[in-house]
């Protein structure tokens, strides 16, 4: 048994608008009961509407129509991008950390520069400290206030290690730079590391 559906009738709103405003006489005023016979359908959809429904089209439709009038633009200038320069350049910065401002002492630093070290194939992170007679209970300092990206543990041939050290002689600060960024740590006050991203 096969039962077909009827299909419904297809309207044509367009057409259906075009008769509506064709069978209005523009050259007679309306009167009251003819407008109230006009915009009675608009009345009872408006107040089988929510409250919130209502409150929030009387919100929405003037800013409609209000962008709906404003004209936009007529040139739109073309951002152009320049091209990044990724030469290195010298800044003079105050690097001295908490340590170093507050204390007492004011002798001359054992080391006032930073001193680099390039990372060579199958280094790793130990043998950078070793070979720079850094203290290896500042790696595992360092290695504990890391973050999730890791920045010492990746350490790859060819990435700059930077580091200063403090009046006695001991780890200050360390930068490590890839790819043109840059993490760095520092000593605090307490002893501990810190980092600044």
């Amino acid at each position: 048994m096969n039962r077909r559906r009827k299909k419904k009738q297809q309207v044509d709103y367009v057409e259906l608008m075009k008769q509506k405003l064709a069978a209005i006489d523009w050259k007679q005023p309306v009167s009251k009961a003819k407008w109230q016979q006009i915009t009675l359908p608009i009345t009872q959809f408006w107040q089988h509407l929510p409250k919130l429904h209502q409150r929030a089209l009387m919100v929405l439709l003037p800013a409609v129509l209000l962008l709906l009038l404003i004209p936009a633009p007529k040139d739109k200038q073309a951002v152009v991008e320049s091209p990044v320069d990724t030469q290195r350049v010298a800044i003079q910065l105050n690097a001295q950390s908490l340590s170093e401002q507050r204390s007492a002492q004011s002798t001359e630093q054992k080391s006032d520069q930073w001193q680099e070290y390039t990372v060579k194939n199958g280094d790793t992170l130990a043998q950078v400290f070793r070979s720079n007679q850094l203290s290896m209970a500042d790696l595992n300092a360092l290695v504990k206030i890391e973050g999730a990206d890791k920045p010492l543990s990746h350490i790859k041939q060819g990435q700059l290690v930077r580091f200063k050290l403090s009046e006695d002689g001991q780890l200050d600060m360390l930068q490590l730079e890839k790819s043109g960024d840059s993490v760095m740590f520092f000593r605090l006050s307490d002893g501990s590391f810190g980092r600044n991203k």
